[in-house]
């Protein structure tokens, strides 16, 4: 008998029976991912004034140093903090991948490859406003930044933490978003009081985001960053 028949059959004999169900047609349901686009932030960030009182309650200190920092362990990634762009969500595709689904408009993905690795696309680059075209053969041009850096959070409190934790901070969705090359490397390993977005509309959003990441792993800030923060909320 037909999928579409059975379906049907059910839905008679549940209505005779006054039982009710739901159930959902296809296949399982592709994760569901905020996406992040101009002005834009991931899911889960705070507003503007859940993020100052979040600023304001953040440890403020001095950056330590990086002694026992380590890098090379794979893009975008230190040795301490575990091996590229793992899938900690155990959804099927790398954390990589996942983002540039979720930043990426007219997304082509690799056949093969359970619709995970992304092979074009369109970025609307945040931190930018520019519009920048994602071919997986130059995928080095639109890099996945952290938004608070590995080497930033080492010294602000990442290099007391456990390998596990440090892990998942360097593969977490909520501080990972698709740039350009550019501006990632302008960025590097600066907080907010050495950089801000090439557009200047995002300095509120990038605030958010900051502060949202640094609550969530109780993260320090220097006394110049916290007034880098606090100028960038203003503008909001």
């Amino acid at each position: 008998m037909p999928r579409s028949a059975v379906l049907v059959l059910l839905a008679v004999l549940l209505a005779l029976t006054g039982c009710t169900f739901e159930w959902q047609v296809g296949g399982p349901a592709e994760p569901t991912l905020t996406s992040v686009g101009l002005g834009d932030v991931p899911a889960g960030t705070f507003d503007p004034t859940e993020a100052a009182s979040a600023l304001a309650a953040l440890p403020v200190a001095e950056k330590s140093t990086l002694d026992g920092y380590e890098r090379g362990c794979g893009e975008g990634e230190g040795c301490v903090f575990g091996a590229a762009w793992a899938d900690i969500d155990r959804n099927g595709c790398d954390q990589r991948n996942d983002v540039l689904h979720r930043d990426l408009t007219e997304v082509q993905v690799r056949e093969g490859t359970h619709e995970c690795v992304v092979i074009a696309g369109v970025l609307d680059d945040p931190y930018t406003g520019a519009s920048v075209v994602f071919e997986k053969a130059d995928a080095a041009l639109v890099p996945i930044d952290h938004v608070v850096p590995l080497a930033a959070a080492w010294v602000q409190g990442a290099a007391a933490w456990p390998a596990e934790q440090r892990r998942a901070f360097a593969n977490d969705l909520n501080n990972l978003m698709a740039t350009t090359r550019a501006e990632n490397s302008a960025k590097g390993d600066s907080t907010a009081d050495e950089w801000v977005p090439s557009d200047p509309s995002y300095g509120c959003s990038y605030a958010t985001v900051v502060i949202t990441v640094k609550d969530r792993y109780a993260l320090a800030v220097s006394p110049a960053e916290s007034t880098a923060l606090q100028s960038l909320l203003a503008t909001c």
